[in-house]
């Protein structure tokens, strides 16, 4: 675990400490209720992430997102003082869609959920579906929110892993096929929000990868120009590509950078948050209800070129879902006030 991240979490399993955080953000006095609910979610979390990392990979997916979804309650609690454990939805917030089906031909890459009511829904609604970025620095430069998505809509599990550039040699050595994304170096719209110019880096692109990211049945025409080493897309669409932060890091000096990649589906973008969450759930809910077809991914059984990238997502999320969560806490900063 990140210790210098839970020790900064472990301010929200105090009662003065979330006090004073509720006091702070909202000028309001929190109540003894409140209190107990937002700090018993962060201990709940951190002795679930604790747990799994102890734990064998039997079982380490399912802790871990136990461990996901209390801390992200406990998020929605601290971001919503109007908010009350009787308050919220006892559900994840994802359903399982045909899984059964699907994993019987072990197309891992169909498995599909689909968004209801419940945590991940209230998440999105809490963070008003925004991401706080990092480029090309170790601190929070940046911010966009996306539309919240619509109960219903469904997720699909190759198309949420394209939309989160680090797993790109695994997705590669799961696929045979590359990931697509584009490295951002500056982007602006009008003031109206209906042209949109992208500046990325040319050395991160290959033929045909600006097409992918921006379809033109969903962009329409575009305009493409060279600029030195970077390249400049115009777009006059109300479409925009997914922003996902890349955490890639060799030096770990968490320094990240804003990716563009294929949205999700047309109109459907998450956040940071969003991204992990569901991909936890899909990790989860796998080793839980599928247990025998989980635990055939290490035993060299067929179908498992997969498990490079889910060993990295376990990876992944281990790493950066508390950092991600404590940014929210941490806000507002400087460029929002």
């Amino acid at each position: 675990m990140k210790d210098k991240v839970w020790n900064k979490l472990l301010e929200f399993e105090t009662r003065d400490l979330v006090e004073r955080f509720i006091k702070k953000k909202y000028q309001r006095d929190a109540s003894a209720r409140q209190i107990l609910e937002i700090s018993s979610n962060f201990i709940q979390s951190r002795e679930y992430f604790l747990n799994s990392l102890r734990a064998d990979i039997s079982v380490k997916p399912l802790l871990q997102y136990y461990g996901v979804s209390a801390l992200t309650r406990g998020l929605i609690l601290a971001l919503s003082p109007k908010m009350s454990e009787a308050g919220m939805k006892p559900s994840h917030g994802l359903d399982t869609l045909n899984w059964p089906e699907t994993l019987s031909k072990k197309k891992f890459e169909d498995l599909t959920v689909k968004i209801g009511k419940g945590t991940f829904y209230e998440m999105l609604t809490a963070t008003s579906n925004k991401t706080y970025f990092k480029h090309n620095s170790s601190g929070v430069t940046w911010k966009i929110n996306f539309d919240i998505p619509t109960i219903g809509t469904e997720i699909r599990f190759a198309d949420l892993i394209q939309t989160i550039s680090d797993f790109s040699e695994e997705y590669e050595i799961w696929t045979e096929q590359k990931l697509c994304f584009l490295q951002l170096a500056t982007f602006k719209s009008d003031s109206d929000l209906k042209e949109y110019e992208y500046t990325v880096t040319k050395p991160n692109t290959y033929s045909g990868q600006i097409e992918k990211i921006f379809p033109k049945k969903d962009f329409g025409n575009y305009i493409i120009k060279e600029n030195g080493n970077k390249i400049i897309i115009k777009t006059s669409d109300e479409f925009t590509p997914q922003f996902s932060q890349r955490f890639l890091d060799p030096f770990n000096m968490g320094i990240g950078e804003i990716v563009l990649t294929k949205n999700i589906s047309k109109n459907l973008e998450l956040n940071t948050l969003g991204q992990f969450y569901s991909l936890s759930f899909f990790l989860g809910m796998l080793s839980r209800y599928f247990p025998s077809i989980w635990i055939s991914l290490d035993r060299t059984e067929k179908g498992d070129a997969v498990y490079p990238l889910f060993i990295r997502a376990i990876e992944i999320i281990e790493n950066h879902f508390p950092q991600t969560v404590l940014e929210f806490l941490e806000s507002p900063y400087n460029f929002e006030k």
